[in-house]
Formats: C-alpha cells, structure tokens, sequence
C-alpha cells in the first residue's frame, strides 16, 4: 500500500498515522511510548499482510494494527493493503484493557474471514448497473459502512459494500427492487458482527399508515349474505390481486402476481392431500371429470392458510427453480395476503396469525436455505471419492434427509452424524433444525459431504 501519512518522527517508518504529543508516529512507536507512559502491556506487531479469498473470488490482501486506544481498550483494524485509507474492506474490533491481544488480533481475523467470505452482492443480469456491471443485493440483508464521497461539494455520503465503492444514487438503485418492503436500520461504529442483526424485515412498506380496508367479500355469515355463500379460492386470489394492483407500482404488482399464480399451482397440485369426507368426494369426481383446478375452484379460503407449510416449505424449494428474489417474494406476498383474509374476515385471526408468523419466517430463510444449498453443492464438488461408493462399508456411508444438529465454525452435524468440514460461508448460514439431503462418506476417519440436495428451512 502507498504511503498517504508523513513518516514517523521516532523511526521514520512511512506509516505515521496518530499524533502524539504533536508529532506523527507510527503505531509501533506509539504502542511503545503509551507503554512506557502508562506502564501498559507491550503490544505485539500484528503480521504483515494476510490474503484472504472474497466470496466472488478475489484474492485481497489485508494489513492489521494493533493499539492502545484513549480510552484504554485495545483497538485492532484490518483494512484492504493495495487500497488508499477508507477504500475497500475495513473492519475493526475492540479488546478489554486486560484482554490478551493474541486473541483481539485472532477474533478479528473471524471477523476478516466472515464478512470477506460472505458477499452481500451478486452481478446479475437484470441488476442495476454500476461501474459497467450490474449488481443486486445477494439475498435480503446487506451491509457494509457509509463513507465521505470524497468530494466536498456532494452533500450526501457514498457507501462501501463488499469492498466496492458506491455512491448514494448507486445504492438507491441497489435496494430498488425491494420496493414495497420495509427495512430497518442499524448503525454500529464498530465492524464487528457486521450484519448479524441488520437486514430487511421482509414485508413490504404498508403505504399511507394502517390503510384501508376495503370489503370485497363482506363478513362471512354476516347480515343480507348467505352463510354458506363463502368465496372460493380463486375469487378469494382474484380479489386480493384487484387491492394490490390499486396500491402498488406496477413492477412489485407482476412480483405479487407471480407469487400468487405460484401458490395457485401449489394448491391445485397438493391441497387436496388435506381434504375429508364430502369435500374429498367433490374434489375428486370434478378432478376425474378433468378439472385440474379443482381445488381452488371448489375450496374456500381457510384452504389457503393451512397449505402454507406445503407451499413455503415444499413447494418453492423443491418444485420451483426460484430466484433469490423470487424466494424472498413468497414470504412478503403470503404474509400481506394472511393479513388481507384476516381483515376480510375470510380466515379466524389465530389461524392468519399463525401463517404470517411462517411467511415471515420464510421470507428471512428462504433465501439463505437455497444459498446455504449453493454453497454446500460448491463444497461437494470439490470431495474426491478413493474407491467406488459400492465399495465403501455401509458404515461409512450415509444417504437421508437429515436436520441440521449442530453448528460450528465451518462444521456442521447431520443428525447424530459429524462433524463434516464445510466453508465458513456454509456454517454461517445453516440453522439448527433445517433439513438437508445429503450423501455423506467417512473418509480417512473424517465425514465429508458427497452430494447434497434441496435445503428445507
């Protein structure tokens, strides 16, 4: 990295980076002063350069420091060495007065490792494009710092994400598919845990406060309606399609829709598995006489609700060659229409409740789950089997769907099965109780991953 500080006034070290006592030093010379002033722990020199490989690939090459800050604490930094200050990967963590900086210097080099190994970008086709590539935000969290433009007369910041400079303009156009949703957000000033607790909550932006309520149906058994006049499943869609186009710009209208004619299919396809009695018998003398739609023809809406496991937890994992950002869309478009049916009075509250709560679920982990699959089928590929699998004992071998026991920092369980070795990138992701299949061999005295299937959150 250039030099962008004068040199030390003690060693003449071209990194002089802190004023002390009016004159630059560099952060050896200042660790040895404040030591002999205070009586405080040497500190170690952090080694030199460390190359880390991004999750796109790139291989960066970061600097560390180590010192003492004002207050007392250790402060530890690790920035990109072949960028000027503030540009690229910046990270930092904070060690107690007592703490041991071996380990300071250790927890951020996880931090490093983590965040680096994770990309909150993703070129794509139909990205915003920026710099000549077009970019979208990778799944429904984002992250990185906000940073001086670098030019007095631009009011707002720029921000850095993945390394990769960013004007405010530039970002608007990063989170503009997320229109309708809302988001939260969290300002830390320290990069440790760095996206952990930030994110978008996954639903879309309610527009003008609480908003109407709009009657399409009335109250089911109310005054001057028949009881048993209850709307079918497709009216019920219909209808709640009709409000959403009214309040919605006309891309995120074709993102509802498309979710929509997906759940359509889904109910058409499996909802009938939960049919009893006399419901059972007309499904299926219309779905024998050639009605394929049956389901949501003849069904009513309280159907709709009660198939959401099936639809979030089956069918757009492993029936749907789904987008990230289609996968995201199933959770906001299922949340807003339990809401919707509540608010129709077409579904009792609890049971509308209760499926809000699994969309809401589904719009956070979806995505990761199929992420959290990508990066494990990367992993697989990488695996060399030493003989044929027939010749493998059969206690050496595993093929089931398995939940996810145990997590570890790049090692995860498989039921009583692990620990298997995976990319931090994988463990970072994975969750206890989500069910993987998998194909599993020990070799060597060491389980490793063979081949791997649908994740199910």
């Amino acid at each position: 990295m250039g030099s962008q500080f004068p040199p030390c006034a003690d060693c003449g070290d071209l990194d002089a980076r802190t004023s002390l006592g009016g004159t630059q030093v560099c952060d050896r010379c200042l660790n040895e002063q404040v030591s002999a002033r205070t009586g405080w722990l040497r500190l170690p020199d952090p080694q030199p350069v460390e190359t880390v490989r991004a999750a796109d690939g790139r291989e960066v090459r970061f600097c560390y420091r180590l010192t003492w800050a004002p207050s007392g604490v250790m402060s530890a930094e690790a920035e990109e060495a072949d960028q000027a200050p503030g540009d690229g990967f910046r990270f930092g963590v904070y060690g107690e007065h007592d703490a041991d900086p071996d380990a300071v210097l250790a927890q951020l080099r996880r931090v490093v490792h983590r965040e680096v190994g994770r990309a909150y970008l993703e070129p794509q086709e139909s990205g915003a494009e920026i710099g000549g590539t077009r970019w979208m935000i990778a799944g429904d969290e984002v992250a990185g710092r906000i940073d001086w433009s670098g030019d007095g007369s631009v009011r707002e910041p720029s921000v850095v994400i993945d390394g990769r400079r960013f004007d405010w303009g530039e970002f608007g156009r990063l989170v503009a598919s997320f229109e309708g949703w809302e988001f939260r957000m969290r300002l830390d000033d320290s990069s440790d845990g760095v996206g952990a607790e930030t994110g978008v909550e996954g639903e879309e932006l309610d527009v003008g406060g609480a908003g109407e309520v709009i009657a399409m149906f009335g109250d089911r058994g109310s005054a001057g309606r028949d009881a048993t006049a209850v709307p079918s499943i497709d009216e019920v869609l219909a209808g709640f399609l009709v409000v959403q186009r009214e309040r919605l710009a006309a891309s995120t209208y074709a993102r509802y829709e498309d979710i929509v004619d997906l759940l359509r299919h889904c109910l058409n396809g499996y909802g009938y598995h939960s049919l009893t009695g006399a419901e059972a018998q007309a499904w299926q003398e219309a779905f024998d006489a050639g009605d394929e739609d049956a389901f949501t023809r003849l069904c009513g809406p309280e159907r709709i609700v009660e198939n959401y496991g099936e639809f979030l937890g089956y069918f757009m994992v492993r029936k749907v060659a789904a987008s990230k950002q289609q996968l995201r869309d199933a959770g906001t478009v299922t949340k807003r229409l339990a809401r919707w049916l509540a608010e129709q009075g077409l579904v009792a509250t609890d049971a509308a409740e209760t499926a809000r709560d699994r969309a809401a679920d589904a719009g956070r982990e979806l995505p990761r789950a199929d992420e959290l699959g990508h990066q494990l089928f990367l992993h697989t590929q990488r695996t060399r089997l030493p003989a044929h699998p027939n010749e493998i004992p059969d206690q050496n071998w595993v093929e089931d769907h398995l939940p996810i026991t145990r997590i570890e920092d790049g090692r995860l369980w498989f039921g009583d099965v692990g620990p298997v070795e995976v990319p931090t990138a994988a463990s970072d992701l994975a969750e206890v109780g989500w069910h993987v299949t998998v194909v599993l061999a020990r070799l060597g005295g060491a389980w490793r991953l063979v081949q791997v299937g649908a994740v199910y959150p």
